[in-house]
């Protein structure tokens, strides 16, 4: 793999190994003890030769012993320095790294140019690319807020902005001599001769958040951790458990920052280079970096070149992007439907709402509150301090007044929005939108939360899917929302994107503890990825299952191709909603077929009538419903004696009355439902007794059948002396009796006195006001009379009052005794769910 993908390092290598743990505490636990014998046999020595206790051979034993032990303490010394000079080769670069000062970041026409280098580069469309004005405007405001020392708007911050050339005819020698004798003029290019081109071709622009002061002390847990922090601290006065930290990249949001300016014939081996130039940059600075520390998305070509530049290729936990290049177009909830497993798809923004939340998005940071640099850091450090108290790492820069201030007075207006929600007007959430236009890119950061207001509102599930539906509308094509919190983030659409991360330290030691600690915290994610790499069902427009494409990669190579199973180009997924054009009709027949094919299946029940549950699975409702019913009631009953309980303690107290009173309507209502139930289980002909009869009186059941009817069946009025009176296929003219021509239906009745009750049915029908909701020309039937056959024969042979029942289709035909005992199971069901 290492062969197929990085390819032949060579002496490179050695720069990105590290020794493993158990040696290291070995050969350091050795060279100590030895350094102990040996002192221990020299003081020996010497005691032995001023008193003269033993003889002379004793003596010359003793001397032979301190020379042996000095002689292999110095073997180990030699063996542990050799292994560090090893493992950190001078690794040459044809690129110079120099500072950039913050005036030259203020030169509108020289940001510019180098944004139109960097987008021009290796384009703004694989996954990672940023805007490079985005970019650049963000390195200002970040410089302008990472001042460093104790006074700086985020302590003990810097922030570091470099530019990478082609190496100038001036060495590096002059250079190192110009910068430790303080010539900053000569050491730092002046922006107008940068602009020239003196001092070699732009090559790339980094920028590196420095902490000056990395708390060790945070990882140690107790009381043990508070006391060495107090102590020894990035607080305390003697901060000797601290490092200097480098990012290579941003916090927030959490990104790489080298930004190539110009496109090579060989990518990798010119990042190499890069990162080359940077590591050199940092051994020969005033304040060297003791860690430097590189994240990069596997897309990107920082993450395939680390090994050739002394840096430690380590992969960590993964990061979340939401891919919404296939479903432009689509509203939320259809991108719901069509991107996301059914289990998915809650409404946590109509949840958030019923719950008297609000949200606003703005570039305008005092439409959220007029002091939103204060309430935004205060969220921001609740969520920090919770995450700190789940074991999880201290951010290497928290959020501050000072840097929310800085990005709202110096980073573009069209590269970042504020995104706040409320919760009955309380400050619930708050977080920071950076937008890169030209990459069509939108990352979530800075997210704080006031959990106690935030948590019953659903506010951050609420957040996130309000993110995607304001992508969604602006067509955007990438959500990034960085690599904590992994599932609510993989529930609104999200996909996993790995992510490694480069690491240079000087040290051995340091070296052989990042990749232990790194092996542990990569551990925390491996249970999400194992879940979703043993989903069951996928389906191919779920979004957290899309493949890569080969626009995705800053670089492609055969081997990342075979690698991560690259597919040639990008296929946006149909819009089921859409409405024109040969789609809509497609999309239509296709509804029709399905339908079509669905009314033809027939239920497993009796009868075969299709739709219906058999007998089993209605029972089965039935007795889980009367179960919740005797539960329900056991709860009510214990809330009633609580309540009344309370209530004869304080009788006075409104309170507590209007709680008894609500208790003990909870109470009687629920202890209804389990009296009904009892009843209908101690009474089996219950459910005869509910069937439609000749009386006025109609259950419900029949009043469904009626509309249903009335929906399907009833005739439109006639021009001319014919007068439709019936919905089952007759009419009447004057005293006659006609039929509906087309229609099926038996035969007119012969008998005279038979015709004579059917016209007057039809007469009474007739008269009946109009339901203008169907249409405004069909009469309204009455409740007591679903069937010609049952309201008004009372009198004569079952059959002949069924042959009295026209059928104009099939699916119109009267209910028959096996159909109304279907509409008695489908009120069951109703009365079930109700």
């Amino acid at each position: 793999h290492h062969d197929q993908v990085w390819g032949d390092k060579g002496d490179a290598f050695l720069s990105s190994t590290t020794l493993p743990l158990p040696y290291l505490a070995i050969e350091l636990t050795s060279l100590v003890l030895n350094a102990l014998f040996t002192l221990a046999n020299m003081a020996l020595a010497i005691k032995v030769e001023i008193n003269k206790v033993f003889s002379d051979d004793t003596q010359f034993v003793l001397e032979i012993n301190y020379v042996l032990g000095f002689c292999i303490f110095l073997a180990t010394l030699l063996a542990h320095i050799s292994y560090h000079f090893l493992l950190n080769p001078r690794l040459e670069s044809r690129y110079v790294a120099t500072e950039v000062d913050i005036k030259t970041l203020e030169n509108d026409k020289l940001m510019k140019l180098w944004g139109d280098q960097i987008n021009a580069a290796y384009g703004t469309k694989y996954i990672g690319a940023w805007d490079g004005h985005g970019a650049l405007s963000l390195m200002k405001a970040m410089k302008k807020a990472m001042t460093g020392g104790p006074d700086s708007p985020i302590p003990f911050t810097r922030g570091v902005v470099l530019r990478i050339d082609t190496k100038c005819e001036k060495s590096e020698m002059d250079m190192k001599k110009k910068q430790k004798s303080g010539q900053e003029d000569d050491a730092k290019l002046e922006p107008d001769k940068m602009e020239e081109g003196e001092g070699g071709s732009l090559a790339a622009v980094i920028f590196i958040t420095v902490s000056e002061r990395f708390d060790l002390a945070s990882y140690v847990t107790g009381c043990c951790g508070s006391v060495l922090s107090s102590m020894f601290g990035a607080s305390s006065c003697i901060p000797i458990l601290t490092l200097r930290w480098g990012v290579v990249g941003f916090q927030w949001p959490f990104h790489g920052g080298i930004f190539l300016t110009r496109k090579s014939d060989k990518p990798i081996d010119d990042m190499s280079q890069v990162q080359r130039a940077l590591v050199h940059w940092n051994r020969v600075s005033k304040t060297p970096c003791n860690v430097l520390m590189a994240p990069c998305y596997i897309t990107q070509l920082d993450s395939y070149s680390f090994e050739c530049s002394h840096f430690l290729n380590l992969e960590v936990g993964p990061s979340v992007i939401v891919d919404l290049r296939r479903y432009h177009g689509m509203e939320y909830k259809t991108f719901q439907r069509v991107a996301l497993k059914k289990g998915n798809r809650r409404n946590h923004i109509g949840y958030f709402e019923k719950k008297g939340g609000t949200y606003t998005v703005s570039r305008q940071f005092q439409d959220f509150d007029a002091k939103h640099h204060e309430v935004h850091a205060s969220l921001c450090g609740q969520t920090a301090q919770q995450r700190v108290g789940r074991g999880e790492a201290r951010l290497i820069c928290p959020v501050t007044p000072g840097i929310v201030k800085s990005l709202q007075d110096n980073h573009m207006k069209e590269f970042r929005r504020v995104f706040g929600i409320r919760v009955n007007g309380e400050a619930a959430g708050a977080a920071m939108l950076f937008e890169f236009p030209k990459s069509s890119l939108m990352t979530s950061d800075m997210q704080g939360l006031q959990h106690e207001i935030a948590r019953p509102a659903h506010a951050y599930f609420a957040m996130l899917a309000l993110t995607v539906e304001l992508c969604l509308k602006e067509r955007i094509d990438f959500l990034d929302f960085g690599p904590t919190t992994l599932d609510p983030k993989l529930d609104v659409g999200g996909r996993l994107i790995p992510t490694r991360t480069g690491y240079y330290t000087h040290s051995v030691v340091l070296r052989s503890f990042i990749k232990g600690g790194l092996d542990r915290f990569r551990q925390l994610n491996q249970e999400v990825e194992d879940r979703l790499k043993n989903e069951k069902k996928t389906e191919p427009t779920w979004a957290w299952a899309q493949p890569y494409v080969e626009i995705d990669f800053q670089h492609l190579t055969p081997a990342l191709k075979k690698l991560y199973n690259v597919q040639p180009k990008l296929i946006p997924f149909p819009n089921p909603d859409a409405e024109d054009g040969k789609n809509s009709a497609k999309n239509n027949k296709n509804k029709k077929s399905k339908r079509s094919k669905k009314n033809k299946q027939k239920s497993p029940g009796k009868g075969g009538n299709p739709g219906k549950k058999t007998k089993k699975q209605l029972n089965k409702e039935r007795a889980k419903q009367r179960r919740k019913n005797k539960k329900a009631a056991e709860k009510a009953a214990t809330a009633l004696a609580d309540a009344k309980e309370a209530l004869q303690k304080n009788p006075e107290d409104e309170k507590l009355q209007m709680a008894h009173e609500k208790a003990l309507k909870t109470w009687e209502a629920a202890n209804a439902l389990v009296k009904a139930d009892q009843e209908h289980s101690s009474n089996p002909s219950q459910r005869a007794s509910r069937a439609p009869s000749a009386t006025p009186s109609i259950s419900v059941g029949a009043q469904k059948i009626d509309e249903l009817n009335r929906k399907k069946g009833i005739a439109r009025a006639s021009s001319g002396d014919r007068k439709i009176g019936s919905d089952k296929g007759y009419i009447s003219e004057g005293n006659k009796l006609l039929s509906i021509p087309g229609s099926s239906h038996t035969p007119v009745p012969s008998s005279p006195a038979e015709q004579q009750n059917l016209v007057a049915s039809i007469e009474d029908r007739k008269s009946l006001p109009i339901d203008h909701s169907l249409g405004g020309t069909q009469p309204v039937p009455a409740r007591s009379s679903i069937c010609i056959d049952i309201s008004t024969a009372s009198t004569g042979d079952r059959s002949q009052q069924q042959r009295l029942v026209p059928t104009k289709k099939k699916e119109q035909a009267e209910p028959s005794d096996q159909a109304q005992t279907d509409a008695v199971q489908a009120q069951d069901e109703d009365d079930a769910q109700i």
